[in-house]
């Protein structure tokens, strides 16, 4: 991802930062999930992608020390103050080596511009016996919406995720030891295509993670043709999320 391609997901996820918390659903599900799995204590942790710090409060009673990072300050002003807060590139950590007993990101890293550097750097900021709890959007996300663009024209309008089996193998190359795995659907569901549409505005996630994936402005024909062309399922529109869990090892 460019350097201007991280700018404009900053303000996408800046700009969603006030209303992030009561439309991210999905995110709220997935972070219970990866939660659940952490049944042991920690030094210090880093919250990867930590958004207006929703986990902080349970995160810190899982460790002496809680940094959060952030590509959004916005994101952060929503947490409490006094809390470690970075406002940082994931993708430029700003960390020295062994310095985290684990690392917790939930449905943050698939904005990475490198998924497989970003797991090599998170290996070398972790000591040794670390470990980091993820959750990963990856390939066959946001597929709803990719068959509604279908019909408007043949080109590409949703970001392209990581496929699972890569990720899996960028984490080994990384030098991670995969001590737990896993791959959910999760499912979003709204009243009519247009709420389905506006729900991953409202989360900042509709900035586009390629240029090759870039599209101008449709017109309200074509965006009506858009809304009539979305499939509809138990009569809702869903909004479908793969993402893969992992508990890494060092």
């Amino acid at each position: 991802m460019s350097a201007v391609l991280k700018v404009q997901v900053a303000s996408k996820f800046s700009r969603a930062s006030a209303q992030y918390l009561k439309h991210a659903n999905v995110q709220k599900r997935s972070a219970e999930i990866l939660l659940s799995g952490m049944n042991k204590n920690y030094g210090a942790m880093l919250d990867l992608g930590a958004g207006p710090m929703q986990h902080h409060s349970t995160l810190s009673t899982k460790s002496d020390t809680l940094v959060a990072l952030d590509l959004s300050q916005s994101m952060l002003n929503q947490g409490p103050q006094g809390a470690y807060k970075v406002c940082a590139d994931m993708d430029n950590l700003p960390f020295l080596a062994n310095s985290f007993d684990c690392i917790f990101s939930n449905f943050a890293m698939q904005w990475s511009g490198d998924l497989p550097k970003l797991l090599t750097k998170l290996h070398g900021i972790l000591k040794s016996g670390g470990r980091a709890h993820l959750s990963i959007v990856v390939d066959g996300s946001l597929r709803e919406i990719a068959t509604a663009w279908q019909g408007v024209d043949e080109h590409c309008h949703v970001n392209k995720f990581i496929d699972f089996e890569s990720l899996l193998a960028a984490a080994r190359a990384a030098g991670f030891g995969i001590r737990s795995v896993s791959k959910r659907c999760l499912v979003d569901m709204f009243d009519t295509p247009k709420a389905a549409m506006k729900s991953v505005k409202n989360i900042g996630a509709n900035q586009l993670n390629s240029t090759e994936n870039r599209r101008g402005l449709v017109g309200k024909k074509s965006y009506q043709t858009l809304l009539d062309s979305y499939p509809i399922a138990d009569g809702c529109a869903h909004v479908s999320y793969e993402v893969a869990f992992l508990e890494l090892t060092k």
